[in-house]
């Protein structure tokens, strides 16, 4: 070993004491090194990580607002909130040393509460698991909706265990049950998965959201107002290492509630209409004639709201769908049907309007030829009549029609048609059909043949190359009783915030005036007059003692030579109070326009205007 003298001493060093001194100095150097790097984050870069490891431990939280409430005119609730007792197990406080563990454990409790309460939707151990991985943070909801007894049963439970608690949440109900309830449509919990803020929260609570009819139309306005839906509040939690919560931090900011819809709908109007075509498949729509607003549109057969919330049942959903009356259908806005006799008011405008003479007699023989087709008159105890345009009207003669409208063409009464709005969608808030205006075009892109003479017989009597939806009839039906002003129906007339503020207010706004002429508007009218209260009109069971009911019958027949279908309708309108109201009502597979329909008017406006 090699050996040095040391200059200071004079004592001689080896080597390996010479390596040792150089390595302890370079280890005193990185040392001091890595001090001042610590020293110089911590001065310059120290918040910004206290910031980031703060951020590592807080979780941000959705909080839902409460849904607003939708009302009929008249102030019923038709949807709203009520408050479900939930029971939830909180995991921080159920931990039991790992996630496994504390997943089986939770599962354990939720099975002997299943047993308790005499449920069989409890949460596995699985369900459990993955809430432990995705929000351990939170608390996860075992059971909703208990009851007053379920609750006892539970408090009495909850002694011998921890991290259980009872929880008060608003959940959506229709208390009305089957009243509008395809007007109202229904709402149910958001997808978290697809919302559109779902990466700003930590932990999502979804909201309520609209799945069909003005719970869907007005779950959101356009600009920056809430709709039915809420606008979300958020809150900030801290958490542990493995995601429990500790506590919520400040920064909590509430939710804006929804806001709630003040409908035209008057609940007694709906009620009877709905109670009136129970046992029928059909629809009944009446509006006001001097603004639109629908006072009622009943719609059968219904399906009951209360079963769609706060959970859809799986099965009566199926039972629905596979119904082949189909009660998912709101007939009174979307199932078209082809008018029958209740078009014979339009076309007789249609027909004055094109100069043809009211007093002209035409003689009825009891059936017209076509071509090489045959169409029978409906008028059947008045064969051999001669017809002018009010006889014609009151006993419904097909004759008289199909011999004005062959000798005008579609072109002359086109116009007319077109004022009226047929083939058009209303444009009410909610799903509608716009039904089939009669054209050559519409005939050739369907049937790839020409419009002929035979075409233009049956759209003179309601039926062929024309459809139409009860809405529809009864805001034509308005037109005529008002003078000729075609409306834009209305269906909600205001939405209101939480404390009764008016956010918008619907006025009614014309679609467009009639083409006709007032004098012969009052011509139509008083055939109208003489269906329901002359003795051979063809709807005198629409007759109201003390209203003077307008009305006009119709019958039209569908489907094929060997499963033909009657569909029968009946138009009318009444003034009652300085106000009037127009109605349309269809029954499938009824007897006739006058034998079934036009004494479920006349019970309407009995019962609602004489109650």
């Amino acid at each position: 070993m090699r050996k040095y003298r040391d200059g200071i001493d004079g004592g001689i060093l080896d080597d390996g004491r010479i390596r040792i001194i150089f390595l302890g100095a370079a280890f005193l150097l990185a040392f001091s090194v890595l001090l001042g790097r610590l020293y110089f984050l911590q001065l310059h870069h120290g918040e910004e990580h206290r910031k980031l490891i703060a951020r590592q431990s807080e979780r941000r939280v959705r909080i839902p607002g409460l849904r607003g409430g939708i009302y009929s005119a008249d102030g019923v609730l038709l949807a709203g909130n009520r408050q479900s007792y939930d029971l939830l197990f909180f995991p921080s406080e159920m931990h039991q040393g790992g996630r496994k563990k504390t997943a089986l454990h939770m599962a354990e409790c939720a099975g002997k509460l299943a047993k308790i309460l005499k449920r069989n939707d409890n949460p596995q151990q699985e369900d459990f698991a993955r809430h432990l991985v995705i929000s351990p943070g939170v608390p996860m909801t075992v059971f909703r909706d208990l009851s007053k007894a379920d609750l006892a049963r539970v408090f009495e439970f909850s002694r011998a265990i921890k991290g259980i608690d009872i929880q008060l949440s608003p959940v959506r109900y229709y208390p009305c049950g089957t009243l509008a309830s395809h007007i109202i449509g229904y709402a149910r919990k958001a997808d978290a998965a697809t919302a559109g803020d779902r990466e700003d929260f930590f932990y999502y609570n979804p909201d309520m959201e609209g799945k069909s009819g003005l719970e869907k139309a007005f779950d959101d306005m356009p600009d920056e107002t809430p709709g039915l839906r809420a606008f979300p509040g958020r809150s900030v939690i801290q958490v542990n290492n493995i995601g429990y919560a500790k506590k919520e931090l400040l920064g909590r900011s509430a939710p804006v509630h929804g806001n709630n819809l003040i409908l035209t709908i008057d609940s007694r109007a709906q009620k009877i209409a709905e109670n009136l075509l129970a046992g029928y498949t059909g629809a009944m729509v009446v509006v006001d004639a001097s603004n639109g607003e629908i006072i009622c549109a009943a719609s059968s057969p219904r399906m009951d709201l209360s079963r769609f919330s706060p959970r859809l049942e799986p099965e009566y959903y199926r039972q629905l769908l596979n119904d082949p009356e189909k009660p998912l259908i709101h007939r009174a806005f979307q199932a078209i049907y082809p008018p029958g006799s209740t078009m014979k008011p339009i076309m007789c405008l249609a027909f004055l309007q094109a100069g043809t003479d009211p007093e002209e007699s035409i003689y009825c023989p009891g059936e017209s030829t076509v071509g090489n087709a045959v169409i029978g008159c409906s008028a059947h105890r008045y064969y051999g009549d001669d017809m002018n345009m009010i006889t014609a009207l009151k006993k419904s003669c097909n004759s008289y029609m199909i011999h004005h409208a062959t000798a005008l063409g579609l072109d002359k009464l086109t116009p007319v048609l077109k004022s009226f709005g047929l083939g058009k969608k209303t444009g009410v808030p909610i799903p509608e059909s716009s039904g089939d205006f009669p054209s050559g075009e519409l005939k050739m892109r369907r049937y790839k043949t020409r419009w002929n003479q035979y075409d233009t017989a049956l759209l003179s009597i309601g039926q062929g190359i024309i459809s139409v939806t009860p809405l529809q009839m009864a805001l034509c039906t308005a037109a005529i009783a008002n003078g000729g002003t075609l409306w834009k129906p209305v269906l909600v007339r205001k939405m209101v915030d939480p404390r009764g503020r008016t956010i918008f207010e619907k006025t009614p706004q014309a679609a467009g005036k009639l083409n006709v002429s007032a004098e012969n508007l009052e011509i139509v009218r008083q055939g109208m007059f003489q269906v329901v209260n002359s003795s051979g009109g063809s709807g005198r069971q629409g007759r109201v003692e003390g209203l003077q009911v307008y009305g006009k019958t119709g019958t039209a027949e569908t489907g094929s030579k060997r499963n033909i279908r009657n569909i029968t309708h009946f138009v009318a309108f009444v003034t009652h109070n300085n106000k009037t109201y127009a109605l349309a009502v269809t029954v499938e597979d009824g007897s006739s326009g006058g034998k079934t329909c036009a004494p479920l008017a006349a019970e309407f406006f009995n019962r609602f205007l004489q109650p």
